[in-house]
């Protein structure tokens, strides 16, 4: 199935009244499948049009946004890297997911990176957010479970320390952006992007590290949705064995890891032809769980 897609970009206020900005690719028809994407630490969910064009030519609608403190909502609000609060990131999830779903058209969520363990927490806080039943299913893409250069645990705790005394002062996360990808362009197209910034509140900081933990403690055992983990084994940004650790723990009975040896973080993004065999892999395991199209 190929057709013309529209990408169409708006503006959305929030229940608590915040501009969110959003973008949507859509497809001819009436889509086979609908794609809610949480994005990344320090991007924006602009740097998705490739593989959600290759998406919505199939039939697939894709919707995202930038997050709060990240891409045009953090530029417009100027609250740079201020997720507001790990819950609130956990509730833009849902109200998506809610206001996306149609009838009768799966639903799926995917995250990358920080919008990985974002959408792993979520999907085990069924319980909370009526969205999680409407997912069809799941693709988890290099989530932040923990960091692969782990923080020494003195500098840990006097991040938690100081985070609650002064939540709201933003620091440089200092990431490398080598360690993205083998693709020379990707990484000259990443630093050179006015959008991309790697700047956090120490609060958001360390909402992200204890969110990371608490995968591995409680919550990924409370995953029930179809999902798939995708991760290189040579990340050097978050850590693959966490990941692996959280396939493991998984309650799902559909649920698959793949590992792909020895790319970088972002998957979607490495050197061809490894991107576009990252591409058709979630093409097709989206595909499979369409129940109108399963084999």
């Amino acid at each position: 199935m190929t057709g013309v897609i529209t990408v169409s970009d708006e503006w959305i206020k929030t229940t608590d009244g915040n501009d969110i900005f959003t973008k949507t690719w859509k497809t001819q028809s009436t889509p086979v499948a609908t794609v809610v994407m949480v994005h990344g630490f320090g991007e924006h969910i602009g740097r998705y049009d490739r593989l959600f064009s290759l998406f919505a030519s199939q039939g697939i609608e894709c919707y995202g946004y930038d997050q709060r403190g990240w891409g045009e909502t953090g530029k417009k609000s100027t609250q740079f890297g201020n997720n507001q609060g790990y819950d609130t990131a956990l509730k833009d999830i849902d109200d998506a997911i809610l206001n996306k779903k149609r009838q009768d058209v799966p639903l799926f969520l995917v995250g990358h990176s920080m919008g990985g363990g974002l959408t792993l927490n979520y999907l085990a806080r069924g319980d909370k957010y009526k969205g999680v039943a409407l997912v069809t299913g799941a693709i988890a893409s290099a989530p932040l479970v923990t960091l692969s250069m782990a923080i020494p645990m003195p500098k840990y705790y006097a991040l938690r320390a100081v985070s609650f005394v002064l939540p709201s002062i933003t620091i440089q996360a200092g990431i490398d952006p080598a360690g993205m990808s083998h693709d020379q362009d990707e990484i000259k197209k990443y630093l050179e992007d006015p959008l991309v910034h790697d700047f956090a509140t120490l609060a958001t900081l360390a909402g992200f590290i204890d969110a990371g933990s608490d995968i591995i403690k409680t919550k990924a055992k409370l995953i029930k949705t179809p999902i798939l983990y995708s991760h290189a084994d040579t990340d050097p940004i978050n850590l693959y064995q966490s990941t692996l650790s959280a396939y493991n723990l998984t309650s799902s009975t559909d649920k698959e890891m793949k590992t792909w040896p020895g790319l970088f973080h972002e998957l979607h993004n490495e050197t061809m032809p490894q991107r576009q065999e990252v591409s058709d892999y979630y093409l097709d395991w989206i595909k499979k769980h369409i129940p109108a199209v399963k084999n």
